[in-house]
């Protein structure tokens, strides 16, 4: 035990020093840094800005409920098993979409649990047409709204679109199936949960049935410079003056017309305004598409990248980067990014500087962390209300290294969306992490 205290800790600094090395090596040989494109962090950086829409809307979660009606929260932590699920997916050929009358929450449950099936969930709304694109379909009805993707294994008729907020069901007929492929990908080595499909007030979300271990990882990390930002931003790679003003805490630069960037060092964040948009107002489909566009442009890594949220009163879009299949929570108050679109035409984005490279070895150990039911349990008795809680999530928690600030921590934890803000578990019971 003393050994591996003594030696993580020593293979953690040996990590930081060859990634400063080559970082120097990077500097002092631009044509070694040609012939080897993936070890500059700026074209990292513009290369994953490339990373299609269909990536960025893949859903976040994927539930199996077996023939005896088990149910388990599936993560593949070698490739992304969205990914291969889509794949598979988008060799079905699909027809009609058409409403299915449910009259109940309990009949709308009973879609969620069908046995033999499974369930894509996102983390938010999106519609049709966003379907369309990620999975390669032609459907119809392309304004219809949902958050979860229904594939049976057995009978392949139908798949099915559903909506928790207001219980919708829309079936869509399948013409031509491919459920070996699924199948196949089910049966891998994956990460597996046991969990039980429920009722959270308005919310249905997956209940951990009892105690679960996650590992925590550590990952070195990336600050984009504030001229690379300024470059994209401000003057768009052309030769416009550029002003700076500085603050206590923040330095704001400006073009001198209608568009503006602050930077807050300390929080490791930025905020960019943009007064000269053209269209006042954008759809539902128009806010997805330009959320998208808006996180290319930033220039920031979309690897990890994954939409998060919508918030239809003030036009935003969020999205989180992911590790292991799980959401990241503080990378800063919002995520990894979040784009306003005003009425006025006035644009907003919110992100992070900061941006994960590649794993390090780490001496953090995996955490135990109690079921869902028990958290809510012990939040209740602590005098919070339940009806307050929206919903709760595993995810990581982004803590900066005490031995380097290149590397930060992702501990994971149980986040909870409490009156309209997320916290941990543990900051709402003052539990010592």
């Amino acid at each position: 035990m003393k050994i591996t205290k003594t030696f993580l800790p020593l293979g953690l600094t040996l990590a930081v020093a060859v990634s400063v090395a080559l970082s120097a090596m990077i500097w002092t040989n631009p044509a070694q840094y040609e012939r080897n494109r993936q070890r500059s962090s700026n074209t990292t950086t513009t290369e994953l800005s490339a990373r299609p829409q269909k990536d960025v809307y893949l859903p976040t979660q994927v539930v199996y409920t077996n023939a005896n009606g088990n149910q388990e929260l599936l993560n593949n932590r070698k490739v992304s098993l969205t990914t291969e699920i889509r794949e598979a997916l988008s060799k079905w050929e699909l027809g009609r979409v058409r409403t299915v009358n449910v009259s109940s929450k309990a009949a709308y449950m009973k879609f969620l649990q069908t046995k033999s099936s499974v369930l894509l969930s996102y983390a938010a709304p999106i519609n049709v047409k966003m379907y369309n694109t990620v999975f390669g379909s032609q459907l119809n009805r392309t304004a219809t709204k949902f958050s979860r993707i229904l594939v049976p294994l057995t009978d392949t008729g139908d798949i099915y679109l559903l909506n928790d907020q207001d219980h919708r069901v829309y079936r869509v007929t399948v013409r031509k199936s491919h459920t070996q492929a699924l199948k196949q990908i089910l049966q891998e080595n994956l990460f597996r949960i046991n969990v039980k499909l429920d009722w959270l007030n308005q919310t249905v979300m997956p209940y951990v049935t009892s105690q679960v271990t996650v590992p925590s990882y550590s990952y070195l990390v990336n600050q984009q410079s504030t001229d690379y930002f300024t470059t994209r931003l401000l003057n768009s790679g052309e030769s416009t003056n550029v002003s700076a003003k500085k603050n206590k805490d923040s330095t704001t630069y400006s073009d001198g017309a209608s568009r503006q960037m602050t930077v807050y060092n300390k929080r490791g964040t930025a905020l960019f305004e943009d007064y000269s948009a053209m269209q006042a107002s954008l759809s539902f489909s128009q806010a997805l598409t330009a959320g998208y566009s808006a996180v290319k442009s930033i220039g920031l890594p979309m690897e990890n990248l994954r939409y998060y949220g919508y918030d239809t009163g003030k036009s935003t879009v969020t999205y989180r980067s992911f590790v292991e299949g799980f959401p990241i929570f503080n990378q800063s108050d919002y995520g990894a990014a979040r784009i306003q679109m005003l009425s006025q035409g006035v644009r907003r984005y919110n992100f992070s500087l900061y941006s994960l490279q590649v794993p390090v070895p780490t001496d953090k150990k995996s955490a135990t962390l109690p079921g869902t039911q028990q958290v809510i349990d012990q939040l209740t008795a602590a005098g919070y209300s339940q009806k307050k809680i929206s919903t709760l999530q595993l995810g990581y928690q982004w803590k900066t290294s005490t031995s380097s600030d290149k590397v930060v921590n992702l501990t994971p934890t149980w986040y909870v969306y409490y009156a309209g803000s997320w916290k941990t578990y543990t900051q709402m019971l003052k539990i010592q992490a």
